[in-house]
């Protein structure tokens, strides 16, 4: 009797044991989980820094050739509406690539991963591409990334069309360039701002990602 009850006793700390076991390996699984998440939101955030720090130096060579910044806004004569989806971006893009300008061989890289998320196009071929579609540059997001020009910060009304990476929901939002809270002034006042919306999409969140240091 003695020793079925210490049977009984050993089976019954057995099971502790394994629920134990069970709720640290569970709780190790969602550290790893979470820790892997966390790196590869880190890694995307770097990679999207990396790439509007080029998309910079792009703008920057553009500027010391043609005298001037690529627009963030189309000419008239390029008969495109200014008030449509991804125009910053878009008009950017037009800029860089017409001309043979190449956007003096800085995005290579970029140039094979453009793309049209709201698939517009314009009524005549405006870039050297073989196509009339008006291309967009994707952040790590897959989400376009906003440029704005310093004759446009003013401008409001210009909206993006984004997804949210973690429910596939599809909305636009409108960036504002970033200003100095201290003195009141647009960041770069002198020449553009690029800006990604970061994993959520939605501009103006604490998830945003921009080359620059934002002030606080």
């Amino acid at each position: 009797m003695r020793a079925t009850l210490r049977h009984v006793a050993r089976a019954g700390f057995t099971l502790v044991e394994l629920l134990a076991v069970i709720l640290i390996l569970s709780i190790l699984t969602f550290a790893l989980i979470k820790g892997l998440s966390e790196g590869m939101g880190a890694t995307k955030i770097s990679t999207t820094r990396q790439l509007l720090a080029k998309l910079g130096a792009a703008a920057e060579h553009y500027q010391r050739e043609m005298g001037k910044y690529p627009p963030s806004s189309f000419e008239p004569a390029q008969e495109v509406s200014n008030d449509g989806l991804n125009v910053g971006i878009e008009a950017c893009i037009v800029a860089l690539f017409s001309k043979k300008f190449e956007a003096g061989g800085l995005l290579e890289d970029v140039r094979d991963q453009l793309v049209n998320l709201d698939a517009d196009t314009s009524a005549r071929q405006l870039t050297d591409f073989a196509t009339r579609e008006l291309l967009e540059v994707p952040d790590a997001w897959g989400n376009p990334v906003a440029y704005i020009e310093k004759s446009d910060y003013g401008v409001s009304n210009r909206r993006y069309l984004a997804y949210d990476a973690k429910t596939g929901e599809e909305f636009e939002s409108v960036p504002v360039p970033y200003k100095n809270p201290r003195t009141g002034q647009y960041v770069a006042p002198t020449s553009f701002q690029f800006i990604s919306a970061g994993e959520d999409g939605r501009f103006g969140t604490d998830d945003d990602v921009t080359a620059f240091d934002v002030p606080e």
